[in-house]
């Protein structure tokens, strides 16, 4: 796991050594890091588990053999969910059985067929359609099974730093991902405008990044990469597209 903050002053360090004198707010940083955390997520899953650096980086968001109840063949996914992994599995019997997950319309064209209809022995299933609170779900054929078991990869977690400033020195205090109320001191003022002093508590919405070291310098090269996209600076723009490259490989 990398701490946002330390992210985001290497970002700041990055900057400065090139000599501009750039900075970019906290606030900048927020909007930018959710970007570069889904783009590296997508980056990873075009490859999933075609090898293994692949498979390694997104093992923190594997979740295994996760039970769902059926009615008449439908569940909810819970709400983490992303997309499948490997194939969902009922118990016939005592033992597993792998279940097709196909397409609305193969399914339904295998259901018209004798030869082909869903069994306990070759049950089907397709993903689509939500429940009342928009949650998608799966739906399992034949219908009468009960149970359902699958693997799935969850959402990423929407990294952000949460801080406070001083009024007067102007210093930024990061806060940390905890549960913990964390204290606003008097002459400081939340990042929502929520002015400190004796019994000014909040809840911090910090939210550190889930991957690893080996994707820092990734992540730091995908970060100065499009702040250089906003600046008249060709040469910034090029240098950082051949560490991107670099670090991609």
């Amino acid at each position: 796991m990398l701490l946002i903050s330390d992210v985001y002053n290497l970002l700041l360090d990055e900057l400065r050594t090139d000599r501009r004198g750039l900075t970019v707010s906290v606030d900048e940083f927020n909007r930018l890091i959710r970007l570069v955390n889904q783009e590296i997520f997508e980056e990873y899953v075009k490859d999933f588990e075609n090898g293994q650096e692949s498979s390694d980086s997104l093992g923190f968001l594997k979740v295994h053999n996760y039970e769902l109840a059926l009615t008449a063949g439908v569940a909810t996914l819970p709400s983490s969910y992303d997309r499948l992994i490997g194939k969902p599995r009922i118990l016939t019997g005592t033992n597993y059985t792998n279940v097709d997950v196909v397409t609305t319309y193969e399914n339904a064209a295998r259901v018209e067929d004798y030869l082909t209809q869903p069994t306990a022995y070759h049950p089907t299933c397709t993903i689509g359609g939500v429940d009342g609170l928009g949650n998608i779900q799966i739906r399992v054929y034949p219908t009468t099974t009960t149970k359902v078991w699958i693997d799935y990869l969850r959402t990423l977690t929407v990294p952000f730093l949460d801080y406070y400033t001083n009024d007067t020195s102007l210093v930024t205090t990061f806060l940390t991902e905890t549960t913990t109320a964390q204290s606003i001191p008097s002459g400081s003022t939340y990042r929502s405008g929520t002015v400190g002093g004796v019994g000014v508590t909040v809840t911090s919405l910090t939210r550190d990044l889930r991957w690893g070291e080996g994707d820092l310098a990734l992540i730091l090269t995908k970060l100065v990469n499009r702040i250089a996209k906003a600046l008249p600076d060709e040469l910034l723009l090029q240098q950082t597209n051949m560490e991107q490259a670099k670090s991609e490989e």
